[in-house]
């Protein structure tokens, strides 16, 4: 019981940490403090785990890992969109 909560609650609360960031950079369309290399590495994170949620046919890892995508994309997105460097500007 106890390894189905933590297998239930660790891709919730994994997707969940990243709403705020996420929500503030949408919201004051400032990037100034985040690190592009930082964003890299969670999607990068979050498509590796949703790959192995897949291969280990867990739909728990595979949900949570491709909403991190979708997060952790639309938060890199953001982040060219906002930023003085970034490739849309």
């Amino acid at each position: 019981m106890f390894k189905l909560i933590v297998a239930t609650l660790a891709p919730i609360v994994s997707t969940v940490q990243s709403c705020p960031q996420l929500y503030k950079t949408y919201t004051s369309k400032k990037v100034k403090d985040l690190s592009l290399y930082s964003m890299i590495l969670m999607l990068t994170a979050s498509l590796l785990w949703f790959l192995h949620g897949y291969f280990i046919t867990d739909n728990s890892l595979m949900l949570g890992g491709g909403i991190n995508v979708i997060i952790n994309a639309m938060l890199l997105l953001l982040y060219f969109i906002y930023s003085k460097n970034g490739l849309f500007t």
